[in-house]
């Protein structure tokens, strides 16, 4: 797997911007990842004030072959998310926060790998679907093949239910 390094050390003040393409073999390593494929451009900026750094990660881009929730069909989604952190050092590891990330004083690099691929990965939506102009928009014959083998159960009550029914009616009337 490609590894996506932003320098954090020998900087002078301002503005440092780095840009990196994401592709399919970046996935490779995160194995249970539902994000197999996909071409996205991040891009960091690192403004140095002082002691003080901080990085914002623009993420854009298309992840490619999401199963569609509702006609099981690939679809691509495009996505475009952002991430604003500081960095601080420690002379002990500490275990970053969502806002702050802490690096060791000597650390001249800081990988990003981990922050890309969380972030691509919380954008993708709870509903996959085929969408055109805020519509629905899936392959109709897929749609109603899934309606009509799909298994149609009766749910039968427990019968424990119906006697504690029965039971808090009478308590009920009483």
């Amino acid at each position: 797997m490609p590894k996506h390094y932003v320098r954090i050390a020998g900087l002078k003040e301002g503005v440092h911007r780095q840009s990196f393409d994401i592709k399919d073999k970046f996935f490779e390593a995160y194995e249970k990842s539902e994000v197999k494929e996909g071409e996205f451009i991040v891009n960091s900026l690192l403004n140095i004030k002082g002691i003080d750094r901080k990085i914002t990660l623009n993420i854009e881009g298309v992840i490619k072959n999401l199963l569609c929730d509702y006609c099981a069909e690939s679809l691509n989604y495009k996505i475009s998310t952002a991430l604003d952190l500081v960095i601080k050092e420690s002379e002990e590891q500490v275990e970053s926060t969502d806002e702050i990330i802490y690096v060791l004083p000597k650390q001249h690099q800081l990988s990003i790998n981990q922050l890309i691929f969380e972030m691509i990965s919380l954008a993708i939506p709870t509903k996959k679907f085929h969408q055109e102009n805020g519509k629905i928009n899936c392959d109709e014959k897929m749609l109603a093949l899934i309606e009509k083998y799909a298994t149609k159960q009766k749910q039968d009550v427990d019968p424990r239910w119906k006697a504690l029914k029965k039971y808090n009616k009478k308590e009920k009337l009483k």
